[in-house]
């Protein structure tokens, strides 16, 4: 195996990505996954984490919140 410099080996996987792809094309695809993204996941805003906690702290469905356990 041919061991190269990291800055070597990031220089020869730049530009077999830049020879293989139209630089137009691959900007309207890096503007649709972030689209996409965008719509689809959910960001760790503080908002977020307190909806996550209240979900956790909910007492299990089908019990009361004044019922013994």
């Amino acid at each position: 195996m041919n061991s190269l410099p990291d800055d070597e080996l990031k220089r020869r996987e730049e530009q077999k990505r830049e020879e293989c792809c139209d630089p137009v094309e691959r900007w309207r695809v890096l503007v649709e996954t972030i689209t996409w993204a965008d719509a689809t996941v959910r960001r760790n805003t503080p908002a977020r984490c307190l909806e996550l906690q209240r979900a956790k702290l909910a007492p299990p469905s089908g019990i009361a919140p004044g019922d013994r356990i």
